[in-house]
């Protein structure tokens, strides 16, 4: 593996384990109550485009980034999630505490 390339996987996993955090303590507490839905919906369509960029551009050129794949699918299941809680939760107290 050559350097940059370690580089790329160590930011790219950096990124995508970064979501994993929000996600956990959203689905053990059901507290949505801090995201807004523009920050959702902005981050999940830049996160699912930049996907297709990425998807688009390596399979026309035959050579895979699979660090970004990593990190723009787990981020895309993440991000998924976070809106899924907020329409689940959003309008109900919280009843497992932190």
């Amino acid at each position: 593996m050559e350097f940059f390339e370690a580089i790329g996987w160590i930011g790219n996993v950096v990124l995508s384990i970064g979501v994993i955090p929000q996600v956990w303590k959203t689905w053990r507490t059901h507290d949505v109550k801090s995201f807004s839905w523009s920050f959702l919906l902005m981050w999940a369509g830049g996160v699912f485009l930049t996907f297709i960029y990425i998807a688009h551009d390596n399979l026309a050129k035959g050579v895979f980034q699979w660090p970004l794949w990593l990190n723009y699918l787990v981020n895309i299941l993440g991000t998924a999630f976070l809106v899924y809680a907020k329409i689940k939760y959003s309008g109900r107290e919280s009843s497992i505490q932190e």
